[in-house]
């Protein structure tokens, strides 16, 4: 869907990163993980937290996966491993992780039920999984009628063309974990302010600019409608909350 020979995805990649990465860690920072646990972050997307998780556990194992690991192939750390994945038809042993991430995927998978399964039976007894995703239903009551008007055309657009769900999926955490018997689940709701200057708003420009011509194409935002909606998202004036990262996590009960 966003298209990785696009010169603008890694800068995308990385504003995302910008936005996420710090309420990710911080929940991370919690948990006792010990300095040689086997982490796997699924859809590594530019690697900041996979490298981070590195560094945090020096004597483990971090494996970073990724349909396309061109933004990865850089990485370098010697706890560090970059792998070429699809999560949706390839496997891991069971128990092989301590501790597993996947943010902006399942909601991207229409098998994100099966995946979730999956994900899980990976983890080893004690294991710690954290998943987000997000939803735009701030996007859908925003005074701003640009806005709804773009977060219903973006949400639109992701569903009709590779089956992702931005809006209900997330929304329904954290029943996915509890309905796989997890045990100290816990959830976490971040509202990130879109401005024109700030990394949301640079990820949300950069995503428009991505899909506008799906958009235009199958009906859903004229390109120029879409093109004066990112000429309003560039406005010093602006600032709107538009979408919200939403995280759930569990512990694998002991055997």
């Amino acid at each position: 869907m966003f298209a990785v020979e696009n010169p603008s995805q890694r800068e995308r990649l990385r504003a995302l990163a910008a936005v996420c990465d710090p309420p990710t860690k911080a929940v991370l920072l919690r948990w006792a993980v010990r300095p040689g646990a086997r982490c796997l972050e699924v859809g590594a997307g530019a690697g900041t937290l996979a490298l981070w998780l590195a560094r945090r556990c020096p004597a483990g194992d971090v494996t970073a996966t990724d349909t396309d690991v061109r933004f990865l192939t850089g990485l370098r750390h010697p706890a560090l491993t970059v792998l070429r994945h699809d999560v949706r038809t390839e496997e891991f042993p069971p128990g092989t992780f301590d501790l597993i991430v996947a943010r902006s995927v399942l909601c991207h998978l229409r098998e994100r039920d099966e995946v979730l399964a999956k994900l899980v039976s990976w983890l080893s007894p004690g294991g710690r999984i954290y998943i987000e995703d997000p939803s735009f239903f701030p996007a859908a009551s925003s005074a701003d009628p640009v806005v709804r008007r773009l977060g219903a055309a973006i949400a639109s657009t992701l569903a009709a063309a590779i089956g992702s769900d931005v809006e209900t999926w997330a929304r329904s955490f954290p029943a996915p974990l509890l309905g796989h018997g997890l045990a100290k689940v816990g959830v976490r709701v971040h509202c990130p302010t879109l401005t024109s200057d700030n990394a949301a708003g640079s990820a949300w420009r950069l995503s428009v600019a991505d899909l506008m011509p799906i958009m235009d194409r199958r009906g859903i935002l004229p390109e120029a409608e879409a093109s004066a909606a990112l000429a309003r998202l560039r406005r010093p004036e602006f600032i709107d909350v538009a979408h919200a990262m939403i995280a759930m996590w569990g512990v694998r009960p002991p055997a």
